[in-house]
Order: structure tokens, then sequence, then C-alpha cells
């Protein structure tokens, strides 16, 4: 019997659009990100019926995971520890903002951002150390179904990387667009990525 999980980032946010890191910060959907909800929803019920449904507690991934699961009459439970990386004092900002304030911040976030420790927030090592034990322990309590949950960039960026063995310095190999779906299959063989970043019910 085969274990399926629907991996997605929440739809865009008007920090998205404009490059704001957003971390912990409650940002809502903005209006596209909203239609992309939707879409992903009307697409999912068409392809796939979910058993349990499952997102961050954070306002933008709760609500696209509501749109999309309650388009099949599940209900989302929220789990804190698939928030996005705690960013700190860099939340808010955007990249020419951070160059002001903390001239040094990018390079050693290129250089080795697995252990880099956001000013006042968390490490990606920190990160995927909580929701990679939040998806495990709801992969363990869903056997042989099929599992929604909806994260973040970074928070499913560290699941995708722990699944396949990807040294976090290495995660931006890895891209998540927004609503971008990552399908996991699970059977005797383990872990099996089926889909990774697929937006085409976008178009």
């Amino acid at each position: 019997m085969k274990t399926r999980i629907f991996l997605i980032r929440h739809g865009e946010t008007l920090w998205n659009r404009e490059q704001r890191c957003q971390g912990f910060t409650d940002i809502d959907l903005s209006e596209t990100g909203i239609e992309q909800a939707g879409r992903a929803g009307e697409y999912l019920k068409k392809t796939v019926k979910f058993d349990a449904a499952y997102s961050s507690d954070l306002v933008r991934a709760k609500r696209t995971a509501e749109t999309i699961a309650h388009k099949q009459g599940v209900k989302v439970a929220t789990d804190h520890r698939l928030r996005e990386l705690n960013q700190g004092e860099m939340e808010g900002k955007n990249i020419a903002e951070m160059l002001a304030q903390r001239p040094g911040f990018l390079e050693k976030w290129m250089q080795e951002p697995a252990e880099f420790v956001m000013p006042g927030g968390e490490s990606l090592t920190q990160l995927q150390a909580r929701a990679f034990a939040a998806y495990s322990e709801i992969l363990d309590r869903h056997q042989g179904q099929n599992i929604l949950i909806v994260g973040h960039n970074l928070c499913n960026t560290t699941i995708l990387c722990k699944i396949l063995d990807l040294h976090l310095n290495l995660f931006r190999r890895i891209k998540q667009s927004s609503t971008a779906l990552n399908e996991i299959e699970y059977g005797s063989y383990g872990a099996v990525i089926m889909r990774l970043n697929d937006t085409h019910f976008l178009d």
C-alpha cells in the first residue's frame, strides 16, 4: 500500500511580489495568490482524493490549504513547526535594505547557508529539524493515504533536501514557486519524488 504526500507551497503574497523576507510575519495571500490556490484546488479535486490535510499556522499557508482541502470536504489541521524560516530582523526587508543595513549578511548567507543563523531568527538546519519532524509524524499517522501538506518556500525546500539527502548548503538547487506542487510517494522502496515544483495547473 502506497502513501502519497502532496507538499505545496502557499500562493503568492504581496511581500513575495516585492521580494521581502516574510518568515514568521503573518502575511495574507494577494489576489493572485487566492486565484492560484483556487486553481490548485480545482486541479487536485480532479486528480486525487485527500484523506487528510495539514498546513503551517501562518495565514498564507492555512488559507491556501483550506482553499484546496475544502473543495473535497477535508478539514485542515495546523502545525506551527511547518512555518517558514524565522528570519528575525530581516523580516519585512528587501535585498537593497538588507545590503544597506548589514553589508556582510548576504555574503555569509550565500557561502554557508546551512548553519548561518538569521539575526534574531534561526538557521536552515534548525528549520529542517522542526519541519521534518512534523512531516515525519504526519507520514506515520497516515500510512496508505493521500495527504496534503501546505508549507513555505524554505520549509518545503529543507524537507525535500532531507528526502534527497542533499546538503542544505546546496538548497538553491531546488526551486519552489508560488503554489508549487511536489508529490512524494512512499512504498516498500522508500521515498520517490514523483513531481517537483509543478505549477502547470496555473497556466
